[in-house]
């Protein structure tokens, strides 16, 4: 991402680093590089503690779209608002160009990480503080088990999981081995996201039993169109399209299934409602109660005009009931149509006294004919604030060992939430009743079979969600 990298000269790198070992010598300290320090440390301190005096010492796996996103965050974080207390060893990629990329990145300010093509690389280096999961979503879960069990702290994109079995998988592992875990739900960071989020609770607008979450699309009728599907081609620029589909049953290579637009593929992901719905559905259950599970699901919709090959809808509605209140969410692909002052995405909580509307863009509160109608209320969002508050409070929490804001329970619950819209959608668009105990549906018919099978199916090709993952 272009954009995102910030001109620097060597000689300013090489200057802050001079200063800063200069400072240690006048101190008194013996100056070592640090990876050595971190040995040191990591022989003393605890892991709660770990990163108290010392760099966080950052692994990233996955440096695509969203990977190098993340560099570009972390970069500006270092060189623009000066805070280094954290080094980037290590890059992983299964896609020598994304990873050149990303190196290219990291290189303004780091110069000593390694580059890898195999993730367990990143998870085995006891150097490694905290890794970075920035995959395709199949891939959040193994990397998440194997940082683990290896006491790395974890930051993990959104959704957690594509499958029901691998979230609680994943909560398991991060509790069990008790190591600190972020979400990249950045919302749940941004100031005015929490102020709206209160004002609901606190009954701004009344007594809330309808929240609907959307997103809209204007795209063309060819969608991403049939893709390319000659894999020595893309094998010869160093495709492994082997390791890369991982668990899932194995498909002939076609570039649609490969970056970027595997998120329209259910083998890899839930269309947008893992998307962008994860994000939508995430604020939507922190404001109304994460301890409440919806009572049924049911999910409507296909793919009616798109010209291409994904398998998600183009048009799809799910509700899950509550008990006091219906939550949503919709997409269409080909049609972005919306009211007035409406952007393309949002949350909307209709309460008795008004209606709450957030967005990235900010909140607006609108008040209807009532003989207690709220007062209206506009305040305008920051979006460029999400992703370094996020990074902040991961940052913190690994030192403190403090669970971060969007700890791993909290995305589990919005992935699974997603996961039952999609179970519904698979199973024909059939109502389905949740049984929050057992974390499965209720009943014995086919297409509560066909949910339950969904949601728990089978890791394949030699991988396993229990140790040691890998036959």
């Amino acid at each position: 991402m272009e954009e995102q990298k910030q001109e620097v000269k060597q000689g300013d790198v090489d200057r802050r680093a001079f200063m800063r070992q200069a400072a240690a010598v006048v101190a008194g300290a013996t100056v070592v590089s640090t990876t050595a320090k971190a040995d040191v440390f990591k022989s003393i301190l605890p892991a709660s503690v770990l990163g108290a005096n010392e760099k966080i010492l950052t692994g990233h796996i996955g440096t695509g779209g969203m990977g190098q996103a993340h560099l570009g965050f972390l970069m500006r974080r270092y060189m623009q608002d000066k805070k280094e207390d954290f080094e980037i060893i290590a890059l992983c990629d299964l896609y020598p160009k994304n990873l050149a990329k990303a190196a290219g990145m990291a290189g303004y300010a780091f110069k000593n990480f390694t580059q890898h093509h195999d993730f367990r690389e990143v998870t085995d280096n006891k150097d490694v503080d905290a890794v970075v999961i920035a995959t395709p979503d199949h891939w959040h879960c193994l990397p998440t088990l194997f940082a683990a069990d290896a006491k790395k702290a974890i930051y993990c994109e959104k959704p957690l999981s594509t499958t029901i079995a691998e979230g609680l998988a994943m909560v398991e592992a991060v509790r069990r081995n008790k190591v600190i875990f972020q979400g990249g739900t950045m919302q749940r960071s941004g100031e005015y996201f929490q102020e709206a989020m209160k004002l609901v609770q606190d009954g701004y607008i009344g007594t809330v039993h309808r929240v609907e979450t959307f997103n809209h699309e204007n795209k063309e009728l060819e969608g991403i169109g049939m893709g390319e599907d000659d894999e020595a081609k893309w094998k010869a620029q160093g495709l492994d399209w082997e390791f890369q589909q991982g668990w899932v049953e194995h498909k002939p290579f076609n570039t649609n299934r490969w970056i970027y637009n595997f998120r329209w593929f259910l083998d890899y992901s839930g269309g947008k409602i893992t998307d962008w719905g994860a994000h939508l559905i995430d604020i939507a259950l922190a404001t109304m109660g994460e301890d409440k599970h919806p009572k049924s699901v049911v999910a409507t919709g296909n793919k009616f005009c798109m010209k291409d090959n994904r398998t998600t809808p183009d048009t799809l509605d799910v509700i899950w009931e509550y008990d006091t209140y219906l939550l949503s969410f919709t997409n269409r692909v080909y049609n972005g149509y919306l009211p007035q002052g409406y952007s393309d995405h949002g949350i909307v909580y209709h309460g008795t006294k008004g209606t709450l509307r957030l967005d990235r863009g900010g909140y607006e509160v609108y008040k209807i004919d009532k003989k207690e109608p709220c007062e209206p209320k506009k305040v305008p969002g920051d979006m460029n604030s999400l992703n370094p508050r996020h990074w902040d409070n991961f940052f913190d929490c690994v030192r403190s060992g403090q669970d971060p804001i969007s700890a791993v329970e909290k995305l589990n619950n919005t992935t699974k939430t997603c996961h039952m819209g999609t179970c519904s959608y698979v199973a024909g668009g059939a109502k389905l009743h949740w049984d929050a105990e057992k974390n499965q549906f209720k009943g014995d018919s086919e297409e509560v079979k066909l949910a339950n099978q969904w949601a728990y199916r089978e890791y394949q090709n030699g991988w396993s969600l229990k140790a040691p993952y890998k036959a």
